[in-house]
């Protein structure tokens, strides 16, 4: 992956999750914040989907993210939904469910019933690995606090 195919998806993924945060009303504030953090979790499922798969890169971007916004949502004093808004954006599998319809469509079942199976993991991969980061964030807090006296 060269350098200007990186910073572009970069900017494109920035644009895309802020847009997608003003479409939901998100306070103007908070459109930055999001944005990064959204274009942070982008990168990070960019960076690992070569050498994985879509599975462990869905699950792992999802896991460091939901840590960032957490912490962020902390740090800004504002609801931890928002940025787990800008977390799932990302994520979603909304074209493999896309190109799924089409290959039903077009009479490509074994095809499709290949996707069906990737798309419904990675539905299920985004909320275990978002609530794994929230875990694994509360177990470093009381693993720090329990240590620490």
């Amino acid at each position: 992956m060269d350098s200007f195919f990186f910073l572009l998806q970069a900017l494109a993924s920035y644009i895309a999750i802020a847009a997608f945060l003003v479409v939901l009303n998100v306070q103007k504030q908070m459109l930055i914040p999001g944005g990064l953090l959204g274009m942070l979790v982008w990168l990070i499922y960019l960076s690992l989907e070569g050498p994985t798969n879509a599975v462990i890169a869905t699950f792992t971007a999802a896991i460091v993210g939901s840590c960032i916004s957490q912490i962020m949502s902390i740090v800004l004093k504002t609801p931890s939904v928002i940025f787990s808004l800008a977390i799932l954006a990302p994520l979603v599998p909304g074209y493999r469910a896309y190109m799924t319809t089409t290959y039903f469509v077009s009479g490509e079942h074994a095809t499709a019933l290949v996707n069906v199976t990737t798309v419904i993991t990675l539905s299920l991969v985004i909320p275990i690995g978002m609530a794994s980061g929230t875990v694994l964030l509360r177990l470093y807090k009381y693993m720090k606090l329990r240590y620490s006296t």
